[in-house]
């Protein structure tokens, strides 16, 4: 009898133990399954892409990887002299060397670097700030709203690229005055296309009742406008970085860049500075690697920036492919 209840006793705790260990079972893989969902929901959009635009992708990635893991894949630093004054690729420099003897493929990976941070501190500071205000600006009207549109007019009237140079040789070569006479440029568009996008959002039924209940500016900006301008915005910042990354490239070309700095805009500079460049196979190692580097770049940024303006805004009939 005693035996008996003992059976029973231990058959209960089993059997608890294993309720117990498939409420855990469950439990992670509940948690697995909502991991995944979260996956899925950004991996979605992305299977959204045409063939050009995926391979812009991945070679946005790529480029990216090249600049992050620079120290890695390159073996000696971008500006030190490690070899023979215009030395053709070998095993010792897979792309040869310039003038100097440096390593050209070690600056065409440090060069990566200087071409993504303008390219994005300019799309970021221009796209989103003058987005921003744009925002502000249709949201409140007035005065504030005039006073903006008149300076965007002055602004998007000057002729960019010769004020680009004017400036820039002003304040003189540096990153940062760079990306400062970039920025100045390039807020205007984003600013006034948010500005137009939030008149009209402003005047919807459900922003019209929420006001009316209490609503304050701040939560609606915030919760409701922001939110349905970002698309666009974001569209935007690619082109802006697109734009950013020519002039950096073109400012560093005329001389106007930073001479500290390896960039591919004065690597062009270099080599076309040299005078029998084009008389000597010199170029087709020193001309070409940051040349062929700056158009991939600029046409993976193009070719997302139409997959992502087809995608988010589904009135444009844009077909797949080209």
């Amino acid at each position: 009898m005693i035996k008996d209840i003992a059976a029973s006793g231990n058959a209960g705790i089993l059997s608890f133990i294993q309720a117990l260990n498939i409420n855990k079972i469950n439990q992670i893989v509940s948690s697995i399954a909502r991991k995944f969902s979260k996956f899925s929901t950004i991996v979605k959009p992305f299977s959204r892409f045409s063939t050009e635009g995926k391979i812009g992708v991945l070679g946005i990635l790529c480029i990216i990887l090249m600049a992050v893991f620079a120290p890695m894949i390159t073996i000696y630093p971008p500006q030190k002299i490690t070899g023979d004054s215009l030395e053709p690729p070998g095993p010792g420099h897979i792309l040869g060397t310039d003038e100097l003897g440096m390593d050209i493929w070690s600056q065409i990976c440090y060069g990566a670097r200087m071409s993504l941070t303008i390219g994005l501190a300019v799309a970021f500071a221009a796209g989103f700030g003058g987005g921003a205000l744009g925002i502000l600006a249709g949201y409140m009207g007035g005065h504030i709203d005039q006073g903006l549109m008149r300076i965007i007019d002055v602004t998007m009237a000057l002729p960019g690229f010769p004020l680009l140079i004017v400036i820039s040789a002003f304040l003189g070569p540096s990153i940062l005055n760079v990306i400062f006479v970039l920025v100045l440029f390039s807020w205007a568009k984003p600013a006034r296309i948010a500005r137009s996008q939030t008149l009209s959002l402003k005047k919807n039924n459900y922003i019209v009742a929420a006001r009316n209940y209490g609503a304050k500016p701040f939560y609606l900006l915030w919760r409701h406008i922001f939110p349905e301008v970002m698309p666009v915005l974001l569209v935007l910042v690619i082109g802006i970085s697109s734009h950013a990354i020519i002039a950096e490239a073109g400012l560093a070309f005329l001389g106007l860049g930073d001479p500290t700095s390896k960039s591919w805009g004065m690597m062009l500079n270099h080599a076309t500075g040299f005078r029998s460049i084009y008389f000597t196979p010199y170029w087709q190692w020193w001309l070409l690697p940051p040349l062929f580097m700056l158009i991939f770049l600029l046409l993976c940024l193009a070719f997302i920036s139409r997959d992502m303006e087809r995608i988010l805004d589904p009135k444009l009939k844009i077909k797949k492919g080209f």
